[in-house]
């Protein structure tokens, strides 16, 4: 594949993203992951403004697996009244900023900069507001490392044309129904009947941040603690069940704004048959299925009409449903299919959904936080 047909089939990728109606919190981190194949960048950031640019949380496009409580208050003490200011009147002449110094003339030799940024190679960034109604609403940030060069007049301009999209994203109702994918990353923990973590994977570690932190924000859904006691709950279930007695299904399951996640407890003995076993628990996330779809599609041969049509055929729906919903004939539907089939190598509708699901290898950039 060409580098242009590349190039636009990304920016395909990342318009069709923002217009699945799925949660910001999902769509948006996605978004900041996807936009380094048109636009090269790392550890890039959404933030939700007031409008006075105020921050009041943040989404990322990293996992951030270790919380750090001295964060939050760098980035608060941060954006004083006067800096926002600024930041405000450059952006009432300009659509984009690429120097952190329009804030704060000693920018590179702040707290900000050392103690957030320069960890994670933010050092080159582009950063431009999100409108609503004219007002702002929030702020992307796309960043790269010292030893890269600054964002470019192209890469400025395209920024600048993807941001609706993301504006239209911000729209979505929070509370529709999803369909999550069966399968999802797994992780795994190693815990005492109590529900003390003795042992976790790489893995269940970063799934335990995005339960804990969805949004990087003050009222974060699942606060750490309370995490564990439901884990703990958990583990104290499923010893009560090998004891003979009756509890609940050791298994729970919690929905944010990053997907659906499982967690499930199993009873692990001791080889020699000591007491004192141990609980493994698992922690599968699952994401909206309609989102693991078109991140299949990307890169597929198919035309932007016949991804919308295997999009909507893997989902379930009928020939006669797409072309209503497409407001085509059922016959150029029929004809869509059969060249779908045709370039994919299947035969029935059947197989499409798992065909597309094998061709789903993208994973989110995980860095420690």
């Amino acid at each position: 594949m060409n580098q242009n047909l590349k190039q636009s089939n990304a920016i395909a990728y990342l318009r069709q993203l923002c217009c699945l109606g799925l949660d910001k919190g999902i769509v948006i981190p996605e978004f900041l992951r996807a936009v380094q194949t048109v636009i090269p960048s790392g550890s890039n950031t959404f933030t939700g403004v007031d409008e006075r640019f105020t921050p009041s949380y943040h989404l990322l496009e990293f996992v951030p697996t270790e919380f750090d409580e001295v964060t939050p208050l760098v980035v608060s003490s941060f954006y004083t009244p006067e800096r926002l200011s600024r930041g405000a009147n450059w952006f009432r002449q300009h659509q984009v900023c690429t120097d952190m110094t329009v804030l704060d003339e000693s920018f590179y030799e702040s707290d900000m900069y050392n103690l957030v940024f320069r960890p994670f190679d933010q050092h080159h960034a582009l950063n431009s507001p999100v409108m609503q109604l004219g007002k702002p609403v929030g702020m992307v940030a796309l960043y790269r490392p010292c030893q890269q060069k600054p964002f470019n007049s192209n890469e400025q301009a395209l920024f600048v044309r993807l941001l609706p999209y993301v504006t239209h994203a911000l729209h979505t109702v929070d509370g529709k129904d999803i369909q999550y994918s069966e399968n999802g990353s797994l992780g795994m923990m190693i815990m005492d009947t109590h529900g003390t973590i003795l042992y976790l994977t790489n893995e269940a570690k970063n799934l335990l941040a995005l339960v804990c932190h969805p949004v990087l924000a003050a009222n974060a859904c699942v606060k750490k603690n309370e995490l564990l006691a439901k884990l703990a709950r958990l583990c104290r279930d499923l010893d009560t069940i090998f004891r003979g007695k009756d509890a609940a299904p050791p298994a729970w399951s919690h929905t944010n704004d990053r997907g659906r996640f499982t967690f499930r407890a199993y009873w692990l003995n001791k080889q020699n048959n000591e007491p004192g076993g141990l609980v493994g628990m698992t922690i599968e996330h699952q994401e909206p299925l309609v989102l693991k779809i078109l991140r299949a599609m990307q890169n597929l041969p198919l035309s932007s009409r016949q991804k919308e049509v295997a999009l909507m055929l893997a989902q379930g729906f009928s020939s006669e449903k797409i072309g209503e919903r497409l407001h085509i004939k059922l016959t150029t539907v029929k004809d869509h299919i059969d060249k779908i089939f045709t370039k994919l190598d299947i035969y029935h509708r059947e197989e499409l959904l798992p065909k597309l699901l094998s061709m789903d290898s993208s994973k989110p950039v995980i860095r420690i936080w």
